[in-house]
């Protein structure tokens, strides 16, 4: 059964107002409604309620080297976090961030809506995050979603021993404790774009009037 949805944009200076409507099929629309459902079990994350560290300290003399300092958050909160973090980070989820915004994309043809949409993937994989600071070991980026799921692959969600030699043959200068920090930092980019996202969705459901995206 087609589930019919409707919202409205507001872009630009001007504040002109788009109507975006689209026609979802039943497994998609269910997809949208769990993955607000899952946005709001992950808002309840204590370490995304307070807001928490994930910082890096940098510096560099000829005479020592590189130096750093790491401030990470408290293991049992960050592996909560992880938790949360799963149904739109693993690729074979229903609920993957990338998915979502597919169907949504597929269904509302609207170049205003298809270049919000755009604008949050970029959020979400951490592009914002690289226009500000880039960090790069063997020619690799390491504050990209690509080194990012790299890690979360070798070292939290799976074992791979694969991956943990990929991620130490980057590490020999810049400590993998330290590029930690640059994806914790993502990981914090990504729980807003899911955020904005989700209440985007639910302004499409009917379940609240309007979100503000800045």
């Amino acid at each position: 059964m087609p589930h019919e949805a409707k919202a409205y944009l507001t872009i630009g200076q001007d504040c002109e107002k788009y109507a975006i409507c689209g026609t979802f099929e039943d497994q998609e629309w269910k997809a949208l409604l769990d993955f607000v459902q899952y946005a709001k079990e992950l808002q309840s994350v204590q370490l995304v309620r307070q807001g928490g560290p994930g910082k890096l300290n940098l510096s560099y003399t000829a005479e020592s080297g590189i130096s750093y300092s790491v401030e990470m958050p408290q293991e049992d909160q960050f592996l909560a976090l992880l938790h949360r973090l799963r149904p739109f980070v693993l690729q074979g989820e229903r609920t993957n961030f990338y998915q979502v915004c597919k169907y949504l994309a597929k269904q509302v043809d609207d170049t205003p809506f298809r270049d919000f949409i755009k604008s949050l993937r970029e959020y979400y994989s951490g592009k914002r995050m690289q226009s500000i600071i880039r960090v790069h070991s063997n020619e690799i980026l390491i504050n990209s979603e690509d080194t990012l799921m790299k890690w979360l692959n070798a070292h939290e969600y799976h074992r791979d021993h694969g991956k943990q030699a990929e991620l130490e043959a980057l590490h020999q200068i810049l400590p993998l404790e330290a590029s930690r920090a640059f994806f914790v930092m993502m990981l914090y980019e990504k729980v807003d774009a899911i955020s904005i996202l989700a209440n985007f969705i639910n302004v499409m459901v009917g379940e609240q009037e309007t979100f503000q995206y800045k």
